[in-house]
């Protein structure tokens, strides 16, 4: 029995000896295999290495090989062989200030006993007196006021006078020979917005009013502000049938939102009160608010108050008249 189970256990610590040593060898197995697969990739990386090295410093060898052919190819300027430099071409190329001597030397004498060596022109320097002067007077323009400057002449009363008339303004005022009157009669729905901006009912676009707008009905007669001459008729885009009056001295009137009867003709004479047209609806720009004139007045390209303006020509006329 004892032999039996010596036998036994020893069949059995044998087999765990034999489990142990296959595992030791499969771990072995394993990391033998793990080795050469790294060995493997290292070789083949190094050789793709030296390949793309290969080729990369190949590239650079042909792009010198093409750098040196077009050296070659470009002509080089050949500098003829002439004579040396002279002095003063030297002291250019070295960027040196190159020195100017003068086409002829004038005679002069030294100041002092000491010899002044040739070629060499003496500084000249003003007197001492003279320096003095001139500082003098310079002063005094600087202290003198600008807008009294003093003139030494015979007839400097009578230059002066001169400079103060000239000095006036000369812009002329207009002065109607009748007082202007508005050219329709209604209420002004719409007043001058002189420059600030407002927003129209039809466009709804924040923008300025340069004139007034005079409710009325289709067909209302519509006159001239004062005398002039009809610059031009039109049928603008935005504004409709639009007349132009040439007031003289830069002053213009226009009529906008006519209908297509106007009375007058370009370059007619008309007087204040005289007829031209008629109240329409061809303003597309305004097209949204009620039946009316768009009227405005400029002196040049400058958007006058027709209001203003209107009142202020009565006033003027009527002064004149007194």
């Amino acid at each position: 029995m004892r032999t039996n189970m010596n036998t036994k256990q020893a069949s059995q610590t044998g087999k765990r000896k034999l489990q142990h040593m296959s595992f030791y060898l499969v771990m072995l197995l394993c990391m033998a295999m793990v080795s050469i697969a790294c060995w493997f990739a290292w070789t083949q990386t190094k050789k793709q290495m030296i390949v793309e090295l290969d080729s990369a410093v190949n590239s650079i060898g042909d792009v010198d090989v093409k750098v040196m052919e077009m050296e070659t190819a470009i002509p080089r300027n050949t500098i003829p062989e002439s004579e040396p430099d002279s002095e003063q071409d030297s002291e250019i190329r070295s960027g040196a200030r190159p020195r100017t001597e003068p086409e002829t030397e004038p005679e002069t004498e030294p100041d002092s006993e000491s010899e002044i060596p040739a070629g060499i022109q003496p500084l000249q320097t003003a007197p001492t007196e003279t320096r003095t002067q001139s500082f003098t007077q310079s002063a005094a323009i600087i202290d003198a006021p600008q807008t009294a400057p003093v003139i030494i002449t015979p007839d400097s009363q009578e230059i002066q006078e001169s400079q103060e008339t000239t000095e006036e303004p000369t812009e002329s005022v207009f002065v109607p020979s009748t007082p202007s009157c508005y050219p329709l009669d209604g209420e002004i729905i719409e007043t001058f917005s002189n420059g600030e901006l407002v927003k129209s009912a039809t466009t709804g676009v924040w923008q300025s009013h340069n004139g007034i707008d005079i409710a009325g009905t289709l067909g209302d007669a519509v006159c001239a502000m004062n005398s002039g001459i009809v610059k031009n008729i039109e049928n603008n885009a935005l504004w409709g049938v639009t007349i132009t009056i040439d007031h003289q001295n830069g002053i213009y009137s226009r009529y906008c939102n006519l209908n297509t009867g106007v009375t007058v003709n370009a370059g007619d004479h008309v007087e204040a009160g005289t007829i031209i047209g008629a109240v329409g609806d061809t303003a597309d720009i305004e097209s949204a608010m009620d039946t009316h004139l768009h009227f405005e007045v400029l002196r040049g390209e400058i958007y006058l108050d027709p209001v203003a303006y209107i009142q202020s020509t009565e006033e003027t006329t009527a002064e004149t008249a007194d």
